[in-house]
């Protein structure tokens, strides 16, 4: 676990830094630069949502096939099946275009309700170095330099957003059609660094003459490309579905919500993230009775750090929501469920990374393409009437059931469901967290908490005593109820550190 130790620190310190630069981006800087018009706030955050969508379909799922497949070829082969990748990805996204300009105009005007915007079309650029980026990334991947692509995912991004919003709101940038083609060009510095990382790795050369199995590889890209798609629709099917019944204000509302509750995921992105080669390895070779080690261990410290930091989004989010323009305070009421979502995926671990890279990683197709109907379903007759929170509910149901699913395919997989009497301890640890939020103010000092955020310095002093309760609760957790041992020997040295 050394080297997923090592890196999850890095990818963990990068998943906060882009959380840092994502929260500065959505509740200081996008309301400053466009104090009264929410709608260009929500058309960026809507042209990098269906970039990131036709991108999904237009990769045919190649970049997932690469971290499953490398192991199992020649190493001088990698070259030769990322550029088939890239041949394919290019035909795919071409089609789209094409089939996208047919539409014509009638296709901005159903997506963009009450906004027509002529930077719809910019969506397809995007997509291409979305491309690019995920191509090479996965080569980095399954070499496990995991930390380089994600820190210019996650930090890279946000940053280069927080400049040019700085220009924006500083008069150097003067239209919104010189921001995106802005940030288009930085996006397309990023895939370039990861090209050239990605062709410095050595490649064997004696190996030449082995051949790669280009039909399995085929099909299981065909299901990856189903299943990624799936994923992305879904992921991304909230902001569409806003953006289409409530215009893009209601977009923006909802990105500040979403940006605020994500920072719950960052600790489950960061060890994934390094553990995805290790345990398409692991998977290879059939050894189970280590994933379920190696999954375990993960589970338990992930949950503990996430439940941490729901219970701190909890503590400052009146505060913070009121401190907002009015016209951007629209998605309090959904941040709670935003927040929920990302601790339910939580839950279930590095379940997700394991069937993909196994002979059951057609559930993850199946479970996402349910998981779409049951959101266009309820989203059309549930959006238009609750607005924000409504998306967000609709978003943690769906969660749910999607986790569910994974619980009975992993089950069905390994003859285990990897929670166990710890996770339940853990659980009903947050919970009593959760109740002591929702009724520590009313029944102490005998106010609505919602009064006591009105006042931004009062508000302020109040989310820090309750974080800092929260702190001595997580503690309590660690030392006394030991929910997560190697999260508490992580602390232990850190705390050490002076006395050696």
């Amino acid at each position: 676990m050394g080297i997923v130790k090592r890196q999850s620190i890095w990818n963990l310190a990068s998943g906060y830094l882009g959380v840092f630069f994502g929260a500065m981006n959505g509740l200081i800087l996008f309301p400053w630069a466009f104090p009264q018009n929410p709608e260009e706030m929500g058309l960026v955050r809507w042209v990098i949502s269906a970039s990131l969508l036709i991108g999904a379909v237009s990769h045919l799922g190649w970049p997932q096939t690469i971290v499953t497949y490398f192991p199992r070829v020649s190493s001088a082969l990698h070259t030769r099946i990322i550029n088939t990748g890239l041949l394919a990805s290019s035909i795919c996204l071409l089609i789209l275009f094409l089939v996208a300009i047919s539409l014509g105009d009638s296709l901005i005007i159903f997506f963009m309700k009450d906004y027509f915007d002529p930077s719809f079309w910019l969506v397809f650029p995007f997509a291409g170095i979305y491309i690019v980026f995920e191509l090479y990334s996965s080569q980095l991947i399954h070499n496990q330099q995991v930390v380089f692509p994600y820190w210019l995912k996650d930090i890279g991004k946000k940053l280069l957003l927080t400049i040019l919003l700085m220009a924006f709101g500083f008069g150097i940038i003067s239209s919104i059609d010189t921001f995106l083609f802005l940030l288009m060009l930085g996006y397309s510095c990023y895939a370039l660094f990861v090209f050239i990382a990605a062709k410095k790795i050595k490649i064997s050369i004696l190996e030449a003459n082995k051949v790669w199995p280009k039909r399995e590889m085929f099909r299981y890209s065909l299901v990856m490309l189903l299943t990624v798609s799936a994923q992305m629709s879904f992921g991304q099917l909230d902001i569409l579905m806003i953006g289409s019944f409530l215009g893009l204000a209601a977009v923006a509302q909802y990105s500040i919500a979403f940006s605020f509750g994500i920072v719950v995921a960052m600790p489950m992105k960061a060890m994934n993230a390094s553990l995805r080669p290790i345990i398409s390895k692991y998977v290879a070779e059939g050894n189970w009775e280590e994933l379920r080690h190696i999954g375990m261990r993960s589970l338990s410290t992930q949950w503990v750090v996430s439940s941490f930091l729901f219970l701190v989004i909890l503590s400052v989010s009146p505060w913070i929501f009121n401190i907002l323009p009015e016209a951007y305070q629209g998605g309090q009421s959904a941040l709670f469920w935003v927040a929920a979502a990302q601790l339910v995926n939580v839950s279930t671990g590095p379940s997700g990374l394991i069937l993909v890279a196994s002979k059951n990683f057609k559930w993850e197709l199946y479970a996402n393409l349910v998981l779409i109907l049951f959101a266009l379903t309820a989203g059309a007759t549930y959006i238009p009437t609750k607005g924000v929170e409504g998306a967000a509910i609709i978003f943690f149901t769906a969660i749910v059931l999607y986790n569910l699913v994974k619980l009975v395919a992993l089950y069905r997989l390994t003859g285990d469901l990897w929670l166990g009497i710890k996770f339940l301890k853990s659980f009903t640890w947050l919970v009593f967290g959760v109740i002591f939020h929702f009724m520590f103010w009313d029944l102490l000092f005998f106010v609505n908490i919602d009064q006591l955020f009105m006042n931004a310095i009062h508000g302020s002093f109040y989310s820090i005593i309750e974080i800092l309760v929260f702190l001595i609760w997580t503690f309590f957790g660690l030392y006394i109820l030991n929910l997560s041992p190697d999260l508490k020997s992580s602390l232990n040295r850190i705390l050490n550190w002076n006395k050696k």
